[in-house]
């Protein structure tokens, strides 16, 4: 019996999302993060950037408004989670980023190289 709860403690079950083809993406530029003793909360907004005719006019502003579109609540073990695959993506991202920069400096000096050739 205490051998059955063991196993049943330690599996794993996948969360798979469903209906989530309705959902609206918004693009975001701005958030906050505040924490609780066992949660954190996040709030998701997009800020508008101000129109400014003159340079000056930027030493004058303190603050940008930004439009709160979504909030929620994480517990402290779902948002360790959360950094960690976050963490993995952007260096995976960061990753491919490099290699295609790298690739297209090759595409580059390869059109570069043959338009030299072809002047013979």
């Amino acid at each position: 019996m205490a051998d059955e709860r063991k196993q049943t403690a330690s599996k794993q079950v996948q969360t798979v999302f469903v209906g989530d083809e309705i959902l609206p993406t918004y693009y975001i530029n701005s958030v906050n993060i505040r924490s609780g003793l066992e949660e954190f909360f996040l709030t998701f907004g997009t800020a508008v950037p101000l129109e400014i005719t003159d340079i000056k006019d930027l030493e004058d502003i303190d603050s940008i408004n930004a439009h709160a579109l979504f909030r929620c609540a994480i517990p402290r073990s779902m948002m360790k989670q959360v950094i960690d695959l976050m963490t993995t993506l952007y260096e995976n991202q960061t990753r491919q980023i490099e290699l295609l920069q790298a690739s297209q400096g090759k595409d580059e000096e390869n059109v570069d190289n043959s338009s030299r050739s072809s002047e013979f």
